[in-house]
């Protein structure tokens, strides 16, 4: 009985200690003084644990430190920012009673994070208290802490809104950490021949330096090709409108843009293109804008009927595409790519493909920022230099097991440096012959086009596909089945209460005023107009 024990035992205690064994030597971290950095990042396992163990390496090799990063991830941008924000007013609200022994009431609270209130020019009115103006001048004053160091990964959007709530900083106090302070160190890496300010478009890094682009990405259609041949479908999707063919109907993943800022900012590469194709038809830019947003939103509620759900992951897109539950989805490119690695055959062809669709994407920057607050900002900094040096870019997008590459997967995403896109370092790269650079010439964002209603577009698509989707895909499958009549799907693609005038007029101001009783409310009555329309559209065909 005895030895039968201990043999239990034993195996108990390897099963413990295995993966301390087997974890590689260059990411262990021992002793009780190792320095952590705080992270918060939408970025998948892949990215975080090949940075990780990159930026450990070099700590220990450059300064012989000790470093660990703890990781946070409540889920996408949109739950970040809400995470943020609490934490934020959670802070400021101890040192506002502190210091001004006044309630932190709901003037504060708004008023503290608003971006549209300048403490230097701010006068108080009646629809601007003194309180607010107080409230926002000493948070930016301040050094309240979320607790938190770096913000990494997402969108150039969503990090231009924690730069304008004050979230986000050039620097630390001392003036010698931060994106700020970097680019005083290496001014070199911030020109147009390195790292660019902008391209296509597109902001690569904030002009008071708050956030810096590290990574780039494109949107575009991951699909799989086993599924395409099932449906019957011959020509694989090249192009937005594609998947708004009946025969998709089921069959496409989507994500809810009010939880993911990737898929929201693909969605508005589809109305980019459209306002784009209107212009050169020959129409004046601002009918151009308006044509090509309600073309846009008539493809959009097509799509959205042809989805099988809305997600609130991104990354569940290319997830079950790859399994074969949805036949093709919206993807940020780095998603389709990675599955397109993991599902590789024996001959290097995988069922899992991604493509950016021509002239319909440009390309845009993942950033990184420092946060107000940071507790450990020297740290941080050096995670900042890190990422953006030469060394840094490699594990982006080289191979598995290449010298200062990645060590468990390919994590197959474009670098921001220009100067990485070289013959020396082609040969060591997972896609040595794409060059964003070159792609982003097919394509300018115009961000006067759709920046006002990037908010709006976001609450649109929730109410009219996403909180009404049931009603919306049962109306879509009997216009379907009756042949696709085009009187149902006009009515059913009537866009005139979401069209250009009203995203950019009524809806984008009930937003703005930032009242939630006002924004349910308009949330219901759109719902409720969608619901009806849709029943309308299906009638029509049940009646004949």
């Amino acid at each position: 009985m005895l030895p039968r024990l201990v043999i239990i035992l034993a195996l108990l205690v390897a099963i413990l200690v295995a993966p301390f064994w087997l974890r590689p030597d260059d990411a262990a971290v021992t002793g009780a003084n190792a320095e952590r950095l705080i992270v918060i990042s939408p970025h998948n396992e892949s990215i975080r644990s090949e940075f990780e163990r990159a930026f450990v390496r070099y700590m220990r090799e450059e300064f012989g430190a000790e470093v660990w990063i703890d990781w946070r991830q409540p889920g996408g941008t949109s739950e970040i920012a809400r995470y943020l924000k609490s934490e934020y007013a959670n802070a400021f609200a101890n040192l506002w009673i502190q210091k001004t022994g006044k309630p932190f009431d709901s003037i504060v609270r708004n008023a503290f994070s608003n971006g549209k209130i300048d403490p230097a020019t701010a006068t108080p009115s009646d629809s601007l208290p003194a309180e607010a103006i107080e409230a926002r001048r000493m948070f930016l004053d301040s050094e309240v802490s979320s607790g938190i160091d770096l913000f990494f990964g997402g969108g150039a959007y969503d990090f231009s809104k924690q730069a304008e709530a004050g979230a986000l900083v050039a620097t630390d106090p001392s003036g010698k950490y931060g994106p700020g302070a970097l680019a005083k160190e290496h001014p070199d890496w911030f020109i147009d021949e390195v790292m660019p300010a902008a391209a296509s478009g597109e902001p690569f890094r904030d002009d008071d330096w708050r956030w810096v682009g590290t990574v780039l990405s494109a949107f575009g259609i991951v699909y799989n090709r086993d599924s395409l041949a099932r449906l019957g479908i011959d020509k694989a999707p090249d192009a937005w409108a594609d998947l708004t063919d009946p025969r998709y109907f089921g069959e496409l993943a989507l994500a809810d843009p009010t939880k993911s800022g990737s898929v929201t900012k693909a969605i508005e590469m589809i109305f980019q293109q459209q306002m784009r194709e209107a212009l050169n038809a020959g129409m004046p830019e601002e009918k151009a804008i308006r044509e090509g947003w309600n073309e846009a939103m008539r493809m959009m509620l097509k799509i959205s009927a042809n989805s099988r759900y809305f997600t609130d992951q991104a990354s569940k897109i290319p997830h079950d595409v790859a399994q074969g539950d949805a036949a093709a989805g919206l993807c940020i490119d780095f998603y389709g790519r990675t599955f397109n690695e993991l599902h590789r055959d024996v001959s290097g062809d995988s069922r899992v493909q991604f493509v950016m669709p021509v002239g319909g994407t440009s390309i845009g920057a993942d950033p990184i920022g420092l946060l107000r607050g940071a507790p450990n900002p020297k740290l941080a900094h050096r995670f900042l230099e890190f990422v953006l040096s030469p060394d840094g870019q490699k594990i982006w997008n080289y191979r598995v097991g290449e010298p200062g590459g990645p060590t468990r997967i390919a994590l197959r995403r474009p670098p921001i440096r220009k100067d990485f896109y070289t013959e020396a370092n082609q040969i060591h790269q997972s896609d040595p012959d794409s060059n964003p650079y070159e792609i982003a010439k097919d394509f300018t964002y115009e961000p006067n086009w759709t920046g006002a209603t990037f908010g709006a577009l976001r609450f649109i698509i929730r109410c009219a596909c996403v909180d009404t989707h049931h009603e919306q895909r049962d109306a879509w499958e009997t216009i379907i089945k009756a042949g696709m009549p085009a009187e149902a799907v006009a009515v059913f693609a009537d866009v005139s209460a979401i069209d250009y005038d009203q995203a950019l007029g009524p809806i984008s101001e009930t937003l703005k005023a930032r009242d939630k009783l006002q924004e349910v409310e308009l949330a219901r009555e759109l719902a409720a107009h969608f619901r009806a329309q849709y029943g309308r559209a299906a009638s029509m065909v049940t009646k004949k």
